[in-house]
């Protein structure tokens, strides 16, 4: 699995274009067998960077995504970042969720 993670701090009067822009990939990507999620969110705080993440189920399909005339629409949104937007890819072996709580706050998990 690929997590993707993107921030962009947008320009004076460029946030709503800035999220037209990720929202129509996310509704874009909502028919995507191999994309499992994305979302769009925002940081408070001085910077105020919207922060756009994709769940890809193979790398291969990332990578294609990364070529797409879809991501090209990301690119394009970058281009209204008023600082250099910060890219990370990250590929995930295990995920878990409140089970992994439950297990790491009973002492159950590997090392605890």
């Amino acid at each position: 699995m690929n997590l993707a993670v993107i921030k962009i701090y947008p320009a004076a009067g460029y946030a709503p274009a800035i999220i037209d822009v990720l929202e129509s990939m996310k509704a874009a990507l909502g028919a995507a067998a191999d994309c499992k999620d994305c979302s769009v969110a925002f940081e408070t705080g001085e910077d105020g960077a919207i922060v756009y993440t994709e769940i890809w189920l193979s790398q291969e399909a990332h990578e294609n995504h990364l070529r797409s005339a879809i991501f090209s629409r990301m690119l394009e949104a970058m281009e209204f970042s008023r600082k250099r937007p910060i890219v990370e890819f990250f590929t995930v072996t295990e995920a878990g969720g409140m089970e992994f709580i439950e297990r790491a706050r009973t002492g159950t998990m590997a090392g605890l």
